[in-house]
């Protein structure tokens, strides 16, 4: 799997929108732009995708932008990245639909990618924006 600039852009997004969730404050795309240092015109494009996904809700005016329209919580990586870039796996991983069989190596090699695909896609569903937003933990310091 590849992220392109269009999922990483995204995710710095939404990570902006994190911050200001429980504020209740929208954030002008200009600002998102300019803080996470990405393209002005291509995050508006991206910020509409999230609208059409309904992950964000957007309000026009003066004191307009963007909010998340969930909890941090309740938003998981894999689905910012299906929004904005597809199926995470641009393959047809079933098997024998060609109408003639497979041999077994290559059987068992479309399991093992259909196996490691899951277990891709269950560690992106467990990664929410807050788990992404978490604040670091301070530096243990020791006294002696």
């Amino acid at each position: 799997m590849k992220v392109s600039s269009k999922g990483h852009y995204g995710l710095l997004a939404l990570a902006e929108l994190v911050d200001n969730y429980k504020l209740r404050r929208a954030v002008q795309v200009k600002e998102i732009a300019k803080n996470q240092q990405i393209p002005p015109e291509y995050l508006g494009q991206i910020m509409v995708l999230l609208k059409r996904g309904r992950l964000v809700h957007g309000s026009r005016g003066p004191a307009g932008g963007y909010i998340l329209a969930r909890p941090p919580e309740a938003i998981t990586v894999r689905e910012v990245l299906h929004v904005l870039e597809g199926p995470l796996v641009g393959i047809d991983l079933r098997p024998g639909t060609h109408g003639r069989g497979m041999s077994p190596v290559t059987q068992r090699l479309v399991e093992t990618w259909a196996r490691g695909v899951k277990a891709m896609e269950n560690i992106l569903e467990e990664m929410t924006l807050a788990d992404l937003c978490k604040p670091e933990p301070a530096a243990l310091m020791y006294y002696i």
